[in-house]
């Protein structure tokens, strides 16, 4: 994610996607037969140090409405994130007790939480669902059952083993889409200027489409970017860099509180 943001220092992103699970353990039908899920005391107090997350591209049309959405990584490991902090472990859109911002796109990488789909060792090529044993919303009084009386996955991880596996699929789909700009050589290294108070502030290691190039592609290409649905999301991706200015605007609220 990115790294550290400080006002007479410019940063980089780094690229990191387990941050928010403490205990992970692959969900097994005998040791959680009994486990059930409730909403967590602490709300999403979980990301509160996480300045940036992984983003897909079906979630770009909301997300572009609240965050910059850009690009991190290099070579054939570049992804899209959200960014939601302007400095180091710093979620802007949290609040004191851990309530995302009414109104604003939750990112599907922190409402998958405290489950993933995840290589349970290093030698298995099956992901397979997983939880994090820290979470404190689980236990065997209350809640959303996993297990049926039976042993039966119930309705409820039927529907989250669907949602993770979607949101998986759609991560795959993300990097496919972060190589075709690749390819066409559209995505360029760019710092985004703000100003926050008095000071400028500069965020550097990001990529962007730059759109001289897009407009510069010939035809065929475009219709191609266009058939695939992959002109939309850039569009989107472009319109959401004006929210840079809006974080600004949240720090600067934050800062004189």
């Amino acid at each position: 994610m990115l790294c550290a943001f400080h006002l007479r220092h410019s940063s980089r992103p780094a690229m990191k996607t387990m941050l928010i699970y403490d205990k992970l353990v692959p969900v097994n039908r005998e040791q959680h037969r009994s486990l059930k899920i409730k909403p967590s005391a602490q709300n999403l107090s979980f990301a509160r140090d996480l300045n940036s997350m992984l983003l897909a591209t079906t979630e770009l049309p909301l997300a572009a409405l609240d965050f910059p959405c850009v690009f991190v990584g290099e070579g054939d490991q570049r992804t899209l994130v959200a960014i939601v902090g302007l400095r180091d472990k710093e979620n802007l859109f949290l609040d004191d007790a851990g309530r995302w911002e009414q109104g604003t796109y939750v990112p599907a990488f922190v409402r998958r939480y405290p489950f993933v789909l995840a290589q349970p060792d290093a030698n298995s090529q099956e992901l397979t669902v997983c939880l994090d044993e820290a979470f404190d919303g689980f236990n065997s009084e209350e809640g959303e059952a996993l297990f049926q009386a039976d042993g039966q996955d119930s309705d409820y991880l039927k529907r989250l083993q669907q949602f993770l596996l979607d949101f998986h699929n759609d991560m795959g789909r993300t990097a496919a889409f972060a190589r075709q700009l690749v390819a066409l050589d559209l995505l360029v290294e760019r710092n985004i200027d703000f100003q926050l108070g008095e000071q400028r502030m500069n965020l550097q290691g990001i990529q962007v489409v730059d759109e001289n190039k897009l407009r510069a592609l010939p035809a065929d290409k475009v219709q191609e970017l266009f058939a695939s649905g992959a002109l939309g999301f850039i569009h989107a991706h472009l319109l959401s860099l004006n929210n840079v200015n809006k974080l600004g605007a949240r720090l600067m609220r934050k800062l004189a509180n």
